[in-house]
């Protein structure tokens, strides 16, 4: 019996669920947000997002995350929070 799509997504690409996750964790935690918020370049936000997610338990890659970003940027796959990604907008 085929998979669904999403069934298929989880299996093929396991990052998105970390990735997620540390975004609902970032929505519930304004500190974590503005922390981000002060990040003044690409790099220096990639490596503090992952960073407070590795502090969480929660771990992907920089590729993963860069994946994600250019996915979400052409309106699909909706991993990351908008807050966030709005602050990836003024950096990437």
């Amino acid at each position: 019996m085929p998979k669904t799509a999403l069934e298929r997504d989880q299996l093929a690409r396991p990052f998105e669920k970390s990735i997620k996750q540390f975004g609902e964790v970032v929505m519930n935690d304004q500190s974590l947000l503005a922390k981000l918020d002060q990040t003044p370049d690409k790099e220096s936000f990639i490596q503090l997002y992952r960073g407070l997610a590795a502090v969480q338990g929660i771990h992907f890659s920089r590729d993963d995350l860069l994946v994600a970003v250019q996915e979400q940027k052409q309106g699909s796959n909706w991993v990351i929070p908008r807050a966030v990604l709005r602050m990836i907008a003024d950096r990437f």
